[in-house]
């Protein structure tokens, strides 16, 4: 929505952009006092709390927010704030008299005041249930330079939401992300992003999805919980790669004629260094699954750079290889596979097998591919799926070996779901995505994704 077709709204109600941090939880502190000829020991006493929410109340506040990187892109969303008070029923026992005798309780009522935005929403009127409320962290303080005993907990107004499990599709030609329920196989809903998007990467702990616009300096971030845009991060070049560290701290992002590697702070959402002289034409970036390396496959000098990306400089260079292009690490962190081209053929390719431990060329799957195939692992690292065009080939890792493989006409892109039963395959041009059963290749069912899906990621 662009601001002029906002004007007549936020000339009607006093709009501001949406500032205010969200917190979803409330510390209290409550002082008990202890009668007169009686005693509490903090080592021993237990705290409980009983609540009343009648004097607490929601009100949805409309706010404008940014959904696109111009000034103009901004929409409306609704902040929820809970206000009032609540009223809590605080207790502590075992209360003794001064000879260590008796199994009383000494109790107190208390009221919080409560004024805070707990969560925006695109929806007017999404209000929390206030029956849901809990009350965590209980803790008996004992008393110290003349202070009472004091109980402290946490009220946690709102709970955080659960993490659904998700596919996300990028749809090139109505520049939307797709969002599948990976449970139910059915599309959540479609996101609006400011440019086309052409690569996805999701973050380890899968709170968060980037989104890598090819004809723009941008990289768009999904909120994975709220399910909407929630940051765009500007990136000097075009970026068409990205991973992330283990630890999910860092995105690694590589842009076209480019011989650096932006470092994304995933926390602040922001570039906070980059790392040059890492390639003379860097086709895919990859890290190691202990967060130290990343390996850059340079496809000018048929060599894959291995960064330490503490330092940022070179540990070591793998050379000998023709064209390579794509380079996936197994999960186990013992072995890589690269893509590289046949010398006297040029639409064939082969893949390299490389041991981490000692950096070299260790053997070669038993299999030509037509193309440069997408590589993709099982979380166990026994099996390997690649997809070339229109195929999709599975081989045991341990043997180098192809297992088993399966026509997927008209496929672009391919993700395994993390219980390992399913496979995501897009299909652009028939706008659907399919999802087969790894045991036999079987589909399972067929997915409508308007847009032309291309890649996907889970």
């Amino acid at each position: 929505m662009k601001k002029n077709d906002l004007s007549a709204l936020i000339q009607e109600n006093c709009f501001c952009f949406c500032d205010e941090e969200v917190s979803r939880e409330a510390q209290f502190l409550v002082p008990i006092e202890v009668p007169e000829g009686f005693v509490v020991d903090p080592a021993e006493a237990v705290a409980a709390v009983t609540w009343s929410t009648d004097h607490l109340s929601c009100v949805s506040e409309p706010c404008l927010t940014e959904i696109g990187p111009d000034t103009e892109d901004i929409g409306v969303i609704y902040g929820v704030r809970l206000q009032g008070t609540i009223t809590l029923l605080v207790s502590v026992s075992p209360v003794r008299n001064q000879y260590g005798q008796g199994n009383g309780s000494v109790s107190v009522i208390h009221t919080e005041e409560i004024d805070q935005v707990v969560y925006y929403s695109n929806e007017p009127n999404d209000c929390p249930d206030l029956s849901d409320i809990t009350i965590e962290n209980l803790d008996v303080v004992p008393p110290f330079y003349g202070s009472s005993l004091t109980v402290a907990g946490t009220m946690v107004l709102v709970p955080e939401p659960e993490l659904g499990s998700y596919a996300f599709t990028a749809n090139q030609s109505n520049k939307t992300v797709t969002i599948i329920d990976t449970n139910t196989h059915t599309v959540v809903k479609n996101i609006s992003v400011p440019y086309t998007p052409y690569e996805l990467g999701v973050t380890p702990d899968k709170r968060y999805t980037y989104v890598l616009h090819h004809n723009y300096n941008l990289v768009t971030v999904i909120d994975n919980t709220t399910l909407r845009a929630t940051a765009f991060i500007p990136i000097e070049g075009r970026p068409f790669q990205i991973a992330f560290d283990p630890a999910g701290a860092f995105a690694y992002v590589l842009t076209n004629f480019s011989d650096s590697i932006y470092v994304i702070n995933t926390e602040t959402k922001s570039v906070e260094r980059v790392i040059g002289n890492i390639a003379v034409l860097p086709a895919s970036i990859a890290i190691d699954r202990t967060g130290q390396f990343a390996y850059i496959v340079d496809n000018a000098s048929g060599s894959i750079n291995k960064i330490d990306l503490a330092s940022g400089s070179s540990a070591g260079v793998l050379t000998g290889l023709y064209s390579p292009n794509i380079m996936a690490i197994a999960p186990n962190n013992q072995f890589a596979y690269v893509t590289t081209r046949e010398q006297y053929d040029l639409n064939f390719n082969y893949v390299s097998v490389i041991d981490l431990n000692t950096f070299t060329e260790e053997a070669f799957l038993n299999q030509w591919f037509f193309g440069s195939p997408k590589i993709i692992f099982s979380p166990d690292s026994t099996r390997a799926y690649l997809l070339e065009p229109g195929r999709l080939h599975v081989f045991d890792t341990a043997t180098y070996t192809e297992v088993a493989n399966a026509d997927l006409l008209g496929t672009d892109d391919i993700a395994l779901t993390s219980d390992q039963e399913y496979i995501y395959a897009t299909q652009p041009e028939q706008n659907t995505v399919t999802v087969y059963r790894t045991d036999d290749l079987s589909v399972e069912t067929v997915i409508t994704v308007v847009g032309g899906p291309m890649a996907i990621e889970i």
